[in-house]
């Protein structure tokens, strides 16, 4: 099947502009960024390989940065401890960049298997923004782990698809005992009736809790729950009203804005309100292919905008956020989804006004004109969360115009 591919590669193309910039600035503007990632695993680990608390314990100079994984996972990360922090970020970049590698293939495969002749500009695209978009620049420059993750959402899902429930379980449950909130996307599994693969996660990510516990002490466990998971339930409560200049993706921002009696701690169920019944209408069918990857998008963007994150974190849901570009069809569907992309991508803060007005405005009052302007939309929301609604909003669409019939005949794919 063919398709109008200018859209999309307009829109990769200026992703991958913005990935570009991202990885030339950032190492310069913010240096502390470079193998942040790998330095928390590597004083983390090596505190536990002393008999310390690995959740008490910071990088030198990054006081706020702290090893925030369960113990099993901890205990996978042990050799990181005994090596030169250097060492471990130069293994981390190469386990990134084979993982990243087989993700750009998953990607093209998807699209192909859903009957979409990609032209060899598409591949190229699609390839080169799994390396080089914003948030795959910010991952390098990092070393973090969110692109094992990726795959593993990638890989469980696919693996569903072709009826190895047991594995993709698996998969999914190690995915989400990395991070947690991965766990949602359960409700997937759950709206497509995989019991074997929902079994199969139960028991992966119960084992891994015991193993862990067993492996490692229940202290370790009980400073994880106390430290780690406290101290990230307290972020992005946004006491006081949401702060533009944070660079928290979150609906916790707009629950703010909208409903400022809400307590901080009731953020996170009064999220969960909003965007069920988002989902449950991107549930609508799953008949194919395209409206089960449709609905699964729905449901990992949603977990993006639940928990308070930074833009970077969209990467986690390159799949199928990238085949969604060639396999949504509908006008109105696209005419959201493309700029939502593209927006959802772009990782502009505060800090990446202030930076450029002040290089590229041609008065001061201009600047100034920019800033506030930007201040006022980030209050509500950053651009990837503007980006986010728009993507949710095509997917609602999508899904209703296929149950309606107003789209076409739903393919088999």
């Amino acid at each position: 099947m063919s398709i109008d591919s200018r859209g999309p590669r307009i829109v990769l193309s200026l992703a991958l502009v913005a990935g570009v910039g991202q990885a030339l600035t950032l190492p310069r503007l913010s240096p502390e960024q470079v193998t942040l990632a790998t330095d928390v695993y590597h004083y983390g680990a090596r505190a536990a390989l002393s008999g310390g608390d690995p959740y008490a314990v910071t990088p030198p100079g990054l006081s706020t940065y702290y090893f925030l994984y369960p113990p099993v996972v901890l205990g996978a990360m042990l050799p990181y401890g005994l090596l030169d922090p250097d060492a471990v970020y130069a293994f981390q970049t190469v386990l990134n960049l084979l993982t990243t590698a087989a993700i750009a293939v998953v990607l093209v495969r998807t699209i192909e298997q859903c009957g979409v002749d990609l032209g060899r500009p598409d591949r190229i695209l699609v390839a080169a923004f799994a390396f080089a978009s914003a948030g795959a620049a910010t991952n390098l420059i990092n070393g973090q782990v969110n692109p094992q993750l990726a795959l593993g959402i990638a890989a469980g899902v696919l693996l569903v698809e072709r009826g190895r429930e047991t594995l993709g379980g698996t998969i999914l449950a190690v995915v989400a005992t990395v991070k947690l909130f991965p766990a949602l996307v359960g409700a997937w599994l759950l709206r497509r009736r995989a019991w074997r693969a929902i079994t199969a996660a139960v028991v992966t990510g119960a084992g891994l809790f015991l193993l862990g516990m067993v492996a490692l002490g229940p202290d370790l466990t009980t400073a994880w729950a106390s430290d780690a998971l406290a101290r990230e339930a307290s972020m992005g409560t946004f006491e006081g009203g949401p702060d533009p200049e944070s660079n928290k993706v979150t609906v916790r921002r707009q629950i703010a804005v909208l409903a400022p009696w809400v307590s901080g701690d009731l953020l996170f169920p009064a999220g969960v309100a909003l965007l069920a019944p988002v989902v449950l209408a991107s549930y609508r069918s799953m008949a194919t292919l395209r409206n089960r990857l449709v609905a699964l998008q729905a449901t990992l963007l949603a977990m993006l905008a639940l928990m308070p994150l930074e833009p970077f974190y969209v990467s986690l849901v390159v799949f199928p956020s990238v085949p969604l570009l060639y396999l949504l069809e509908g006008r109105w569907p696209r005419r959201l989804y493309l700029p939502g992309f593209l927006l959802a991508s772009a990782p502009v803060t505060m800090t990446t006004v202030t930076v450029w007005v002040k290089r590229v405005a041609p008065s001061t009052g201009t600047a100034e004109a920019i800033t506030a302007l930007a201040r006022d939309a980030f209050f509500f929301a950053l651009p990837p969360m503007y980006g986010i609604w728009l993507m949710l909003g095509a997917c609602i669409l999508f899904q209703h115009r296929q149950a309606g019939g107003t789209d076409g005949r739903a393919r088999a794919q």
